[in-house]
């Protein structure tokens, strides 16, 4: 989902890693090959060094407030799990977060379990990490036995399965974890330049017309197939985003001008924010009228991220930004999970206009 603003690396200084070449990213039942990285004081980890207990690694962010919003969670599964042979294991992967900004974030956070950097994203490779917060459970012969999420909303007060625990406590009493593979939602991690994203793995309420004044209508998981529905007949365009995704604000122009250059011409743009209710007011509506969108513009009313990951593609990690092209028909024709190529874009656009 996020730009490429990319700072340079050093290869050698952090990495040492012993993988061998993967066609795809691990799925669940798979071992994990071994690897070593240096945590943020230096001290290398090797994961065949944790043979024999279950390894947690949940892919974080420094400046991700979604994984950010998760702090004080991972913090507690490290400990309420500690003393069961459960290690946790912190890794950024982030391209554009260096070890000074890891370490002002570590010790904001207070974390209670090692952060190691991957330099390169070769480690987020192997495991087709897309998003911070993400998390991998492994079990004490180094196989995958869970992929996923920590729970089902970051928003603690809205949270109905608390799954990374739930996985942790089926797998520790020599069970299969009930649900192993569920999508991951927050920030997407920013990969090296040149590096290659893994393959990823009642009766609703008609929408608005689109509005001039900013304003924002929730929209239900239940309520998307009705949107794509009232569509028929038109070329869709549907851009997943949110106020606190830097790569989602930088490229929100472009769709702002798409609008304007296409609404005449059958197309019908909608963008739906990923923020949280109570950040309308503050921060979406504000935004948006500065943006002068006018365009429908919704925000997701979905207390589990994954019903709405469902509705739309579940080829979708969940990272923002997220973009969905719908023929006419309601064919899905285009995606693009990460900051568009307008020319790309443009070109899926007008083919669909042709169909």
């Amino acid at each position: 989902m996020m730009q490429r603003f990319f700072l340079g690396l050093t290869v050698c200084l952090f990495l040492s890693v012993f993988i061998s070449v993967q066609a795809a990213p691990l799925t669940v039942g798979q071992p994990v090959p071994d690897f070593s990285l240096k945590d943020i004081k230096g001290k290398a980890h090797s994961l065949k060094a944790y043979r024999g207990q279950y390894v947690v690694i949940g892919f974080i962010g420094a400046k991700c407030p979604i994984s950010n919003a998760y702090i004080t969670r991972m913090n507690g599964i490290a400990e309420d799990y500690k003393d069961k042979k459960v290690v946790f294991l912190g890794i950024n992967s982030n391209a554009n977060e260096p070890l000074s900004l890891i370490k002002e974030n570590a010790a904001k956070a207070k974390y209670v379990f090692s952060i190691l950097k991957d330099t390169g994203n070769v480690v987020a490779d192997l495991f087709g990490a897309m998003v911070t917060p993400e998390m991998f459970v492994l079990d004490s012969e180094g196989v995958l036995r869970y992929h996923g999420r920590i729970d089902s909303a970051s928003d603690i007060a809205r949270v109905e399965r608390h799954d990374l625990r739930v996985a942790l406590d089926e797998l520790l009493a020599g069970k299969e974890a009930s649900k192993a593979d569920l999508k991951a939602f927050g920030c997407q991690i920013k990969r090296s330049p040149g590096s290659k994203v893994p393959p990823a793995k009642p009766v609703a309420a008609k929408p608005k017309e689109p509005n001039t004044e900013g304003l924002v209508t929730l929209l239900k998981p239940t309520e998307f197939n009705k949107l794509k529905t009232d569509s028929q007949g038109k070329v869709l365009l549907i851009n997943f985003w949110a106020t606190w995704c830097a790569p989602c604000v930088a490229e929100f122009p472009e769709f702002v001008k798409i609008d304007q250059d296409y609404r005449g011409k059958g197309v019908r743009t909608v963008a739906i924010s990923t923020d949280e209710k109570s950040d309308i007011e503050p921060a979406v509506v504000p935004f948006l009228k500065k943006q002068k969108a006018q365009f429908e513009s919704y925000l997701s009313d979905a207390d589990d991220p994954q019903m709405l990951i469902d509705v739309v593609d579940k080829n979708w990690s969940g990272a923002l930004p997220a973009t969905f092209l719908f023929d006419k028909h309601g064919k899905l024709v285009f995606t693009k999970y990460g900051i568009i190529d307008r020319e790309e874009l443009l070109k899926a656009l007008e083919a669909a206009l042709k169909s």
